[in-house]
């Protein structure tokens, strides 16, 4: 190769200029490796570049314009099957985008960006790696088929209490007696209180209310996404885990869910699991949650005495004393405000018998 003159060190940084006289116009892939005093050489280190002028000949020649510019995640859709940014054609581009990411899951991805020119050829993708951070849940009873975000009633209407509310009954699955409260609601789009809890075991099937390390408080948004007590920050639980990181959801009138695969907690993604993409996602499949709508999976709504199971009780007991009364209820199956025949027909009747998988 073309020798770049350096002074012998362990690190050398150096600034020189490569000759690109003897190339033709067009793309070319430039390398450059350096060789240590044992004589062994590294890997090189490559990247791509494209020669648009030609010195010697005196000419300039333009770059053909950019017509359409497309991006897609992790897997490649075919040219022009990309997510398509809108722009004014022109030799070089400057634009600002949001991507939507909606449809992935939470966790480590790819992002490609590709260009076409005007004489219809595509250009090499761009690539940068990025993580969709945060936790996922979807509660089956305030779901919404049309928006594909949950209800958020008890928020609009004032009716969601400022400390956490699963104190309330010591019976429960979920009890817990913590202090902590909020001085108002932080946002709008906060759909209700969760409990969660951080299991450390071998297997799902072992993380039982023995293995608990950590359990926190947090918000429901109404796009899946939990959150913390500011109504924005992410989770990350910061008990030591021996074996695996198992992650608990617990509502106070949706059966508890915990995740079936363990929860990695990387500097780049923090806590990152999303229940919704597959039955899968929770320990127990089918058995542990439902699909809300076609590839949405939500957890089972109508356990109102938060025992993990939905019968006869959650409605003798709770239900029909509630019935026609508003409020932050436990029978308040949808989320509404109100308890009513929407919560025992809709919800607990679709669910009776179903049971939360959560390990005891």
């Amino acid at each position: 190769g073309t020798d770049i003159t350096v002074t012998a060190d362990s690190l050398t940084e150096v600034v020189f200029n490569a000759d690109f006289s003897t190339l033709s116009r067009g793309f070319h892939t430039f390398f450059v490796r350096t060789k240590d005093e044992t004589g062994k050489w590294s890997v090189a280190f490559t990247d791509e570049m494209y020669k648009f002028s030609n010195p010697e000949e005196g000419v300039l020649y333009p770059l053909p314009a950019i017509t359409q510019i497309e991006y897609f995640f992790d897997v490649d859709p075919g040219f022009g099957n990309g997510s398509e940014i809108f722009i004014t054609p022109d030799s070089a581009i400057l634009e600002n985008f949001i991507a939507d990411i909606n449809a992935i899951g939470a966790g480590p991805h790819l992002m490609f960006i590709r260009v076409k020119d005007e004489n219809k050829k595509w250009s090499q993708a761009a690539v940068a790696p990025f993580c969709k951070i945060g936790l996922t849940v979807y509660l089956e009873g305030p779901y919404d088929i049309g928006s594909k975000m949950m209800s958020t009633q008890l928020n609009s209407n004032n009716l969601l209490p400022l400390e956490q509310p699963f104190d309330s009954d010591t019976t429960a699955q979920w009890y817990y007696n913590g202090d902590e409260s909020v001085a108002a609601i932080p946002n709008s789009d906060v759909v209700d209180w969760l409990l969660l809890q951080a299991r450390d075991a071998t297997s799902p099937e072992n993380a039982t209310a023995e293995t608990v390390k950590e359990t926190q408080v947090a918000f429901l948004l109404k796009d899946g996404k939990i959150v913390g007590l500011d109504g924005e920050s992410l989770i990350s639980f910061s008990a030591p885990i021996e074996n695996n990181l198992y992650l608990v959801v617990f509502q106070r009138n949706h059966a508890g869910v915990i995740s079936s695969a363990s929860i990695e907690q990387t500097w780049d993604c923090e806590c990152t699991y999303n229940f919704s993409t597959s039955a899968n996602q929770a320990y127990g499949g089918n058995a542990a949650h439902k699909e809300i709508v076609s590839g949405v999976w939500g957890m089972f709504g109508g356990d109102s005495d938060g025992n993990g199971i939905i019968n006869t009780n959650d409605k003798t007991n709770i239900w029909t004393t509630e019935a026609g009364t508003p409020g932050y209820l436990p029978a308040d199956n949808n989320l509404s405000g109100q308890v009513d025949n929407s919560d025992k027909n809709d919800t607990w009747a679709e669910n009776r018998n179903k049971s939360s998988q959560v390990p005891e």
